[in-house]
């Protein structure tokens, strides 16, 4: 049952005084980022426009300059915010450690940013130089940082800003799973979010300040369930879950789906409205909300006018559609009738500011990362997609399991040298690594699911083609039935002794983005109501990183996945058999050849 209700409204929903403004009415205009993620270049994206899949560009720096500055053309007082992650996805924090990102929100204005969790990927020791670098406070006021002397004079809980004459408070709030889910604290301590959002309010309201916005890190879920237990908060600006909001069939006219309204509206303790939003990721939203106080801080009304800026090449199956074609035409009018895509050009002074950079991140592509001593071909238990399992595994130390969606790996790996774009080659989706807790019952469920998904798809596939998993270990009957072809399942301990996964306990796995919303079949993973948390990290971050400490990469040997030697009743004959193991009903046989394309 959900501990909050939300009231449904329109884009001009009236909170309170329905029949009109009070006198001497205050507007605020916000716009907000979230969860940028280093991504400082515009990012390919995929919509439905007149019912084809169109790729566009989307996002990016210079294009959200652009935008921002035809907003401020509206209101010169608007306030840019940002709801956290502003590092961790792309080469960019790889090469550079956090200082472009931070630099380049610098020149887009920002006003305040709330710590995201990824902004501790590489620990303490760069935050200080990331904040005394930003040209705008750092917020939170769920995390303690008073054992941490380089640390805790630079954090505020709250901004207070001078908005055409009046007191406007923000107040900053981190998710607390954040020492769970990230490289290192240190000796911060993070603080119940209500409790503490709590105490910052009554701290303002009791200086006469009546108009607050939280910006939050916490998730939409949590921005939600805390706008219903905290009186006093007008505004939620968030990020974390990367939430797409907004007016369905506006949205739906791109071939997009939102999870809620922009704003989503919650009812307060107190009876108020609070207005709840997020502008999805990496810079591919830029939000913008206009809300109207009366003289006693409460919302009379709102206007929420998001933008997606996006760039005016489109492509279709790979080919250009050529300007000033009756299709180009037909796209532009699709975006312009959305109400909320908008072509937008890039700013020139900050695309030339970015070029120096994005030449060297082009440079590193050819950077060797390791060297395969062999042929590294995909196959079942060998090749790239176990090492990909296992970078999985190493790149977020809490996990115990590993699950890789077959398709997710899309190269081999020839032997000699392995550069930076080859990793990029072998797993190219840039998909975010995603911890969910699953119970062993779903675990095994969400291995049938998988393995049932591949089966179907490619029933002539020999051998057949199974998800890559690192942590695990267990045997498959192909001819079975859906539900009872998995056998054996076992988990990797810290000895690195296997132990029978039992079906009540608990463990955390690993998935990409992909497989947590449910993609090639994996229904149990994505509707598992345990922990999850989006990691942030890059499934190709996390392979390069792994190749690299390797050093000399080989053929994984272990067998993690054996075919059953009934599967020959299917006709699924080995092409050679190996020694030691010979093949005759009943006995477990263990493919390790190259799968076919």
């Amino acid at each position: 049952m959900h501990l909050v209700k939300v009231l449904a409204c329109s884009a001009a929903c009236l909170l309170l005084a329905c029949g009109g403004s009070a006198p001497s009415t205050f507007e605020l205009s916000l716009a907000h980022l979230n969860d940028t993620h280093s991504h400082l270049e515009s990012v390919p994206v995929d919509l439905t426009l007149g019912g084809v899949k169109t790729t566009v560009q989307m996002g990016g720096m210079a294009r959200i300059k652009t935008t921002l500055d035809q907003m401020r053309a509206e209101d010169p007082a608007l306030l840019l915010l940002h709801g956290g992650d502003a590092v961790q996805g792309t080469l960019y924090f790889t090469l550079f450690n956090g200082t472009v990102e931070y630099d380049f929100l610098n020149r887009l204005g920002v006003d305040a940013l709330t710590f995201g969790n990824h902004e501790f990927d590489r620990g303490l020791q760069p935050i200080p130089g990331w904040i005394e670098q930003s040209r705008f406070p750092w917020l939170s006021a769920n995390i303690d940082f008073s054992a941490e002397p380089r640390m805790a004079p630079l954090v505020s809980p709250f901004l207070v800003k001078q908005v055409h004459g009046e007191r406007v408070a923000i107040i900053g709030v981190t998710t607390e799973t954040t020492p769970q889910t990230t490289l290192d604290v240190g000796k911060a301590v993070f603080k119940d979010a209500v409790t503490s959002v709590r105490q910052q309010v009554a701290v303002l309201t009791a200086t006469g300040i009546n108009k607050i916005v939280l910006l939050s890190h916490l998730g939409y879920v949590q921005d939600l369930a805390l706008a219903a237990q905290v009186a006093g908060v007008d505004i939620i600006v968030g990020g974390h879950s990367h939430t797409l909001l907004g007016e369905g069939p506006a949205l739906a006219t791109l071939g997009l789906t939102p999870e809620g309204g922009a704003p989503t509206v919650v009812r307060a303790p107190d009876g108020a409205g609070v207005l709840v939003t997020q502008a999805w990721q990496w810079g591919q939203v830029v939000g913008r909300l206009q809300v109207r106080f009366n003289p006693a801080g409460q919302v009379l009304s709102w206007r929420s006018s998001p933008v997606l800026p996006v760039g005016d090449t489109f492509t279709r199956s790979g080919v250009m559609v050529l300007p000033g074609t009756a299709p180009y035409q037909e796209l532009v009018q699709t975006l312009t009738q959305s109400g909320l895509a908008r072509i937008v050009a890039e700013d020139p002074g900050l695309s030339a500011q970015l070029a120096p950079y994005t030449e060297q991140v082009a440079a590193f592509r050819s950077v060797a990362v390791a060297t395969a001593a062999e042929a590294l071909p995909r196959g079942l238990n060998s090749g790239p997609g176990p090492l990909a399992a296992d970078s999985m595994l190493a790149a977020v130390p809490h996990a115990q399991v590993a699950i890789l969606n077959q398709g997710g790996v899309r190269k081999d790996l020839a032997a000699g040298t392995i550069s930076v774009g080859d990793v990029l080659e072998v797993m190219p989706f840039a998909n975010t690594l995603v911890l969910v807790d699953l119970t062993g019952a779903e675990l095994k469920t969400a291995l049938e699911e998988g393995i049932d998904f591949l089966l179907t798809k490619y029933p002539q596939q020999v051998p057949p083609l199974m998800p890559y998993v690192g942590g695990v270990r267990f045997s498959v009957q192909p001819a079975a039935v859906k539900g009872l072809r998995v056998a054996s399942l076992a988990i990797k301990d810290a000895s690195g002794a296997y132990q029978a996964v039992l079906p009540a306990a608990t463990y955390r796995v690993v998935v990409n983005a992909f497989v947590a919303g449910g993609g090639d079949g994996f229904a149990a993973i994505r509707n598992a109501q345990g922990f999850r948390s989006d990691t942030g990290s890059i499934d190709s971050d996390a392979l390069r990183d792994h190749l690299k400490t390797l050093g000399t990469v080989r053929n994984p040997t272990e067998l993690r996945i054996t075919i059953l030697a009934s599967a020959l009743g299917m006709g699924l004959l080995p092409r050679s058999a190996e020694a030691g193991n010979p093949v005759a009903a009943g006995v477990r046989y263990p493919f390790r050849w190259r799968q076919a394309a």
